[in-house]
């Protein structure tokens, strides 16, 4: 059976404007709706029935932890554009580790307030079985098989820091992570570094921070007392936001980096070329990952039950801190 994809790539057209010329929802030249119409028919492509009550709100929800953190405010810009791309607005919700914060975008998603969801945060099994029914993209979270996932390739990600920390020399390595109450496809990069070292005989130690909402203050004070207390500690691994304040802390516990101890940090946030050192940092692609998350919400807007799995390459930016 085909898929808005398959008329989307036979039309030469991006799914967005497939999917507007089927629907009718949004603009779309008349040449460009005869054209995808027209393939359609030669696809035999079959919509999926709708109720008649169904309308278009041109609006996609996009739920994150906590945009004042800068990948996810990266990735809300990128959404953002992206959605606008496709004539969709952007309905953002800061979770913030409120309950109940997700149930209300499904609701909304529910009523037809919302024609689409794209959703990075904690949510319940009662929630999950309610997104597997509706035009909902994960982006990072494991929530089943019945959903589509969008993550970067972090298993690849934790291999580009454990060499580097390894060829360095490091043999006491700190991996600071955060703690969600969902699975995240994040979680890999911190067991793929620490399998790795450990193979090369280097000794790791796993701190996790709470994933619940933490200030800037909370987040310095508490990897402070981490430096302090695993204090052989030559070589650590976090993302950018962390990787900052282990360089601000070194600082503060005459700490000199890299030569006594070299950090790593991961996503490729813009605070990692301000810094002095720069901070060596692996790279997440924010543009690819938002693009196939709206591709993939509008597939599920448009009837597909796509639960495909999209894992986005990523790269190793070398700094100053190894």
């Amino acid at each position: 059976m085909a898929t808005i994809r398959d008329i989307a790539r036979e039309a030469g057209v991006s799914v967005g404007t497939a999917s507007r010329a089927i629907t009718g929802n949004g603009y779309v030249s008349d040449e460009t709706r005869l054209l995808v119409l027209e393939t359609a028919k030669k696809l035999r492509y079959t919509p999926k029935e709708k109720n008649k009550n169904t309308k278009s709100t041109h609006c996609v929800g996009v739920v994150l932890p906590d945009i004042s953190f800068p990948f996810y405010g990266a990735f809300l810009k990128y959404a953002e554009v992206e959605l606008a791309r496709h004539g969709y607005k952007t309905v953002v919700c800061n979770a913030l580790g409120v309950q109940g914060r997700v149930s209300e975008m499904l609701e909304l998603l529910e009523k037809q307030e919302l024609d689409g969801l794209i959703l990075n945060a904690d949510v319940t099994m009662e929630e999950i079985a309610r997104m597997e029914r509706l035009p909902v993209v994960s982006f990072e979270r494991l929530l089943g098989s019945r959903l589509p996932m969008v993550s970067s390739d972090h298993r690849q990600g934790g291999q580009l820091a454990a060499q580097e920390l390894f060829s360095c020399g490091c043999k006491n390595v700190l991996l600071l992570a955060v703690k969600h109450g969902n699975r995240l496809f994040g979680d890999f990069r911190t067991q793929e570094c620490q399998r790795i070292l450990q193979e090369h005989g280097v000794r790791v130690t796993v701190a996790e921070l709470s994933g619940a909402v933490m200030s800037f203050k909370i987040m310095k004070e508490q990897i402070s007392e981490y430096l302090k207390l695993y204090s052989r500690t030559d070589g650590v691994f976090t993302d950018d936001v962390m990787a900052y304040c282990c360089l601000a802390e070194a600082a503060a516990q005459g700490i000199r980096i890299p030569e006594q101890m070299k950090i790593v940090g991961y996503d490729g946030n813009e605070l990692t070329q301000i810094t002095s050192p720069q901070i060596t940092t692996v790279v997440q692609n924010v543009p690819q990952l938002t693009r196939h998350c709206v591709d993939l919400v509008l597939r599920r807007m448009a009837g597909e039950r796509t639960a495909e799995e999209i894992i986005v390459p990523v790269e190793f930016k070398k700094g100053g801190t190894t």
